[in-house]
C-alpha cells in the first residue's frame, strides 16, 4: 500500500557561503531539526512528520549533497555541515531545538551540540553513532571489517564510475539488504524515485559519496570534540532489532553525559520509513523526560 505524501512537498532554500540549503516546515511549537540518512533526503522523515506537527515546529532539510541542496566541492564535513545546519535553525528563529539524526544525519549530532552548545535541547541518534569513538571503528569501518560500502563509497571517483546510469539498481539492492523482509514498496517506494533522481542529478552520486570521504576528518574531529568536554544535550539512542542496532551505543556515551538507549522490535535500517508511529512515540517521550 502507497503511503500518502507528508505535506513537506515544496521545499524552501537559503544561501550559506557555497551552499544552498532546502528544507520543510511543517508545525508550530517547540523546534525539532529532523537529519536523514543516505542515500535518502529529507522525504525519509515524510510519515514521521504528520506525527509530530500536531505540538512541535519540525524542519527537515536535504543535507549537502543530497535531494534539492547544492553539491558543492567541499564541506561535507560533519563540523561544517553542523555549522551550515546551526544557522539555517538560528535565521529559522529557532534559538533553541531538539535534534534527530538517523545513519548519516546522526554523524552530525555531536559537532552540532559543541557547536550550538545551550541551542540544542537534545539530541536522538537513530540506527547512527560517532565515527572514531567506543566501537566504532570495529563495528563500521570499511578497514576492520565494517560493510563493504564504506569503502567503496569512499573511493575516488571509482563510485561514480560504476553507479551512473544503474542507480536504482544500486538503491534498490542497499534498501532491500537493510530493510526487514523488505520489498521495496513496503516502506520506501513512495519516495524512492525522489531518492534515485537525487543521485542522478549533476553531481549526486559524488556529494552523496562525499560523506563518505570525510569520514577521516570526522573521526579526528569527533575525538577532539569528545576531549574537550562531555555534551551536555541529554542524548538517545534508537536500534532497530533487525538494523544497526545499538552497536554503536558506547560512542555515544563516550560524548554525553546522559544517554538513555531504546529497541524497535521488527525493524531494519530505515527506521523512520519502517516504524514511523514507534519512533514518534520515542522521540516525544524522550523530549518530555528531558523537560521534567
Amino acid at each position: 500500500m502507497r503511503t500518502t505524501p507528508s505535506p513537506l512537498s515544496a521545499p524552501l532554500r537559503r544561501r550559506y557561503g557555497t551552499q544552498t540549503v532546502a528544507y520543510r516546515e511543517a508545525g508550530t511549537g517547540p523546534a525539532v531539526l529532523l537529519l536523514h540518512g543516505w542515500p535518502q533526503t529529507g522525504a525519509a522523515w515524510r510519515k514521521v512528520v504528520p506525527l509530530l506537527q500536531d505540538t512541535m515546529a519540525v524542519v527537515v532539510p536535504d543535507l549537502p549533497g543530497f535531494g534539492a541542496s547544492s553539491r558543492p566541492p567541499t564541506g561535507y564535513d560533519k563540523v561544517a555541515v553542523a555549522a551550515t545546519l546551526h544557522n539555517l535553525m538560528r535565521d529559522l528563529g529557532h534559538d533553541t531545538y531538539h535534534a534527530v539524526g538517523h545513519d548519516v544525519g546522526g554523524q552530525v549530532l555531536l559537532p552540532l551540540a559543541h557547536t550550538a552548545a545551550g541551542a540544542v535541547r537534545t539530541v536522538t541518534f537513530v540506527e547512527a553513532g560517532i565515527p572514531g569513538l567506543g566501537n566504532s571503528l570495529a563495528s563500521g569501518n570499511p578497514f576492520t571489517g565494517g560493510s563493504w560500502h564504506f569503502g567503496f563509497n569512499m573511493l575516488p571517483d571509482l563510485p561514480e564510475t560504476l553507479i551512473t546510469g544503474r542507480e536504482d539498481v544500486y538503491l534498490r539492492w542497499l534498501f532491500h539488504r537493510d530493510s526487514i523482509g523488505m520489498v521495496v514498496g513496503d516502506a520506501v517506494d513512495d519516495a524512492f524515485d525522489e531518492y534515485v533522481q537525487g543521485f542522478r542529478a549533476p553531481g549526486g552520486i559524488r556529494g552523496a559519496m562525499e560523506h563518505y570521504r570525510a569520514l577521516p576528518t570526522d573521526i579526528a574531529d569527533n575525538r577532539a570534540l569528545a576531549a574537550e568536554n562531555s555534551a551536555a544535550a541529554a542524548a538517545l539512542v534508537v536500534g532497530a532489532r533487525q538494523g544497526v542496532g545499538l552497536g554503536w551505543l558506547d560512542s555515544v556515551e563516550e560524548a554525553f553525559t546522559t544517554v538513555a538507549s531504546a529497541w524497535i522490535e521488527d525493524c531494519g535500517h530505515y527506521v523512520p520509513e519502517e516504524r514511523p508511529t514507534e519512533l514518534a512515540g520515542l522521540l516525544r517521550a524522550h523530549w518530555s523526560g528531558a523537560a521534567r
